[in-house]
């Protein structure tokens, strides 16, 4: 359960980012309120106890090794799960929302294990809400899977999508995956690339959660373009969330 940890207020410009402490949890405070970054790679807002993830791409590598693509291993889906499961547990909310492209395709449904399926639906019995929130790659979900089906929801100030979308109010911030953000951080023996949140004032952008997914460098002009005035980033090295500060 969430009981509060390291804390940072606003996003500040980073153009030559410096890494400030690693910690496992990081609670920044936004105009809308408190959002918990944990480098597992899922965020918590703790007034709504909603957890969100974003892109878990459910079925990439069935659906890369059936059009004769990149023979990978086809466990990717039971790998998300398991790490979601892991969130649940420690912070024991009451709402999980998937922020979109929780599926790959539209047959992901059709490829998948049925062991998967009910492991999947087992999941989301354990909440009282489970919202997927539909997304490019999955305009609706798989036939006969619990949970609400969703364009948008709003949590508090909070306006949580697939797409980048403009908040509500003038105190809204909108929560958002589909560019899978990543930055790069220099450590002692080299330089690495690894996902993170981008923020500004009034948008967080999401890491991909799946186990398959790649990523965008944030100086990509698709991610910049939406993060209005200063900005800030929060890495994950997988075992830490490293806030990069100017």
């Amino acid at each position: 359960m969430w009981t509060g940890g390291t804390q940072q207020t606003g996003p500040r410009a980073v153009p030559r980012p410096r890494v400030n402490p690693p910690v496992e949890q990081l609670e920044f405070t936004t105009q809308a309120g408190a959002i918990v970054f944990d480098y597992r790679k899922g965020a918590f807002l703790p007034d709504c106890e909603t957890l969100l993830v974003a892109d878990l791409h459910f079925e990439k590598g069935s659906y890369l090794q059936a059009i004769g693509g990149a023979p990978l291993p086809t466990y990717d889906t039971p790998d998300t799960l398991a790490r979601l499961s892991e969130l649940m547990d420690i912070y024991r909310p009451k709402h999980v929302a998937a922020l979109g492209d929780s599926f790959h395709d539209t047959s992901a449904g059709d490829r998948m294990r049925a062991a998967d399926f009910e492991a999947m639906n087992a999941l989301v019995a354990r909440v009282p809400r489970f919202t997927w929130i539909l997304g490019n790659h999955d305009p609706d979900i798989p036939a006969g899977l619990a949970g609400d089906q969703e364009d948008h929801i709003e949590c508090g100030a909070f306006l949580l999508t697939h797409l980048p979308t403009a908040p509500f109010g003038e105190v809204g911030v909108n929560v958002c995956g589909h560019l899978h953000p990543k930055v790069r951080i220099k450590t002692r023996r080299s330089r690495l690339s690894v996902p993170c949140w981008a923020a500004s004032h009034d948008r967080i952008i999401m890491p991909s959660f799946g186990t398959f997914t790649g990523g965008l460098d944030v100086e990509h002009p698709a991610i910049a373009n939406e993060l209005h005035g200063a900005r800030a980033y929060f890495a994950t090295t997988g075992k830490a969330v490293v806030s990069l500060a100017g």
